[in-house]
């Protein structure tokens, strides 16, 4: 069920805000895989005569924030998008993530403050620490990345952790697996706005699944061969 600030936005004829939360070492497909899904959806959408996402990229400080493979994303500061109409927020992970929230620990208290005002919270892979750490995924059931499964577990023992999914929805918190996931999550997350034909379109541009086979486990029967095969 989509909720009522979904139905409000669409029916003022208004693209629905995304903000995806940049800070230092964070992982670039993390949040590039995710941008590109509401990027093609929005052109799809438009062709259609509808309104689709305005996406904004963040930090607490703006300006250019270097990714861990490098790359360094233009950012705004976060204060600067307080307006911005029922945004879903979205916080990409990093493979340096226990450093992370010793570093950056005033975006945990961002987040903590920005989530009762927005219409989703939602993390990429080991984002989900950031959401944790905040107190957001309390007695909730969630997704990260399985190679972090045992640290999250040991930091946060009050949330559920499932260690095979690939996006968990608990609304208005979605969390997903590690990297691609996130692609995963965006396609969900564009299906929930605009419904099923809409994400199978943008999965069909993107040439991606729309649905992942092996039940969308992370470490999936084929995977598990590939591995194992010398």
């Amino acid at each position: 069920m989509i909720p009522s600030s979904h139905t409000t936005q669409t029916q003022r004829g208004q693209p629905r805000s995304v903000i995806f939360v940049a800070y230092p070492h964070m992982g670039l497909l993390d949040m590039s895989g995710a941008q590109t899904v509401f990027w093609a959806a929005t052109r799809h959408l438009a062709d259609l005569g509808l309104h689709g996402y305005t996406l904004h990229t963040a930090s607490l400080h703006g300006g250019p924030i270097r990714t861990a493979e490098g790359l360094a994303v233009q950012t705004v500061r976060l204060a600067e998008l307080a307006q911005a109409p029922m945004p879903t927020l979205i916080v990409p992970g990093s493979p340096h993530i226990r450093q992370a929230l010793v570093d950056y620990s005033p975006l945990v208290d961002w987040l903590r403050n920005a989530s009762a005002s927005v219409s989703r919270t939602t993390s990429i892979c080991s984002g989900a620490f950031f959401l944790a750490r905040a107190g957001l995924l309390d007695g909730l059931r969630v997704a990260t990345h399985w190679a972090m499964a045992d640290q999250f577990e040991r930091l946060f023992p009050q949330v559920e952790l499932d260690r095979e999914a690939i996006f968990f929805e608990q609304d208005p918190v979605w969390t997903s697996a590690g990297v691609s996931a996130g692609i995963d999550l965006a396609l969900a997350l564009v299906e929930a706005d605009h419904g099923r034909d809409v994400a199978m379109q943008v999965a069909r541009r993107l040439v991606v699944y729309y649905r992942r086979p092996d039940n969308q486990a992370q470490w999936s029967p084929l995977l598990q061969s590939q591995y194992s095969t010398p």
